[in-house]
């Protein structure tokens, strides 16, 4: 088994990105019917559209430098401990609400089941949480890099871009509307293309690709993307540009590395935070009126994504790379 080099320190303006993505998710969710008031919404949840987008375009970044340090399995088994804990104690944790009557949407089980194998949007089952349909498109896309790293190394991903684009105006034109997958799919590649330039110095010719996948993109987003996601366009080139812009800079916020280290935990179990505050407290019809709920959701949502961050999610990985050093002295032992 090869053994996979050694991580590089974590970069702060990608965890700053990371809180400020996920800040706006969670804004978008706490405080969505009162942002068109004040005008700071694009389109139908554009705030929380452009934090997913930020979101996609970091993971690819991410995932591109890890592909390039790690063998395949290894690759695999750190998203799988990374994702999969604090992801089943979230469905267990929307379970225990609908079994308590907390909230107002019950489930059937086969929604759980389907949840918790992350197969949702292949069998056409609602999923338990408005969430987890970011992690789904994710989840694949972990799978579809890795196996085309593996076969192809980082050779094509124009035509794949493209592809995946043709892809969905071919769904458009048969069913009359796109996949949340195809459309956002290539968002990820956005970050691959800025690891890449990143790697090459930053040259124009490095920066060529990143303009080809943003304009290709952005054109897809404009034409394809549901009207929930009306502006993923114009906020695509947003994100684009803060995110290479605090990579060259090296922008970061101590508060914001904070909220991009815990991110994950506060993305899965905000929506949770929001049902039990909504449902003990009702929402005000002004913003004046529901600001204590508002920020009581915003301050409970990082405390909690903060708790489980340290107490699922770290020990997970922990044991994830526990197994691989326990895997290797096992080959190393076999082949002795």
């Amino acid at each position: 088994m090869a053994q996979p080099r050694s991580t590089p320190a974590r970069i702060a303006p990608l965890d700053a990105l990371r809180g400020l993505a996920i800040g706006m998710v969670v804004v978008s969710h706490v405080a969505g019917p009162h942002l068109p008031g004040i005008g700071i919404d694009l389109g139908n949840n554009g705030l929380g559209t452009a934090g997913v987008l930020l979101f996609f375009l970091l993971s690819g970044y991410l995932i591109q430098g890890n592909l390039e340090r790690q063998p395949l399995a290894v690759f695999l088994s750190r998203r799988l401990f990374k994702i999969l804990p604090a992801y089943w104690l979230n469905v267990l944790a929307i379970l225990a609400f609908d079994a308590l009557g907390v909230g107002g949407e019950r489930f059937a089980m086969t929604s759980y089941v389907a949840s918790a194998l992350m197969v949702t949007d292949l069998l056409g089952i609602d999923a338990v949480s408005g969430v987890y349909w970011t992690l789904l498109i994710e989840v694949k896309f972990y799978l579809f890099i890795a196996l085309y790293h593996r076969a192809f190394g980082d050779r094509g991903m124009g035509w794949v871009v493209l592809g995946l684009i043709a892809l969905n105006g071919l769904s458009w034109g048969l069913r009359g509307h796109g996949s949340a997958l195809i459309v956002f799919f290539p968002a990820f590649y956005v970050g691959v293309a800025v690891h890449r330039a990143e790697r090459a110095g930053w040259t124009g010719r490095a920066l060529a690709p990143v303009l080809g996948v943003v304009a290709a993109l952005t054109a897809s987003l404009t034409l394809f993307a549901d009207p929930h996601f009306a502006g993923a366009g114009l906020l695509l080139l947003l994100d684009t540009a803060l995110f290479v812009g605090a990579l060259r800079l090296g922008v970061s916020s101590r508060a914001l590395e904070f909220l991009g280290r815990t991110s994950y935990s506060t993305y899965l179990f905000h929506p949770l935070v929001v049902v039990a505050l909504h449902g003990t407290f009702g929402r005000g019809e002004t913003l004046l009126a529901d600001l204590p709920r508002m920020a009581a959701a915003l301050v409970l949502s990082v405390g909690v994504g903060a708790v489980l961050h340290r107490v699922v999610e770290e020990p997970a990985v922990r044991w994830g790379k526990n197994l691989e050093s326990w895997r290797m002295r096992r080959s190393a032992a076999s082949a002795a």
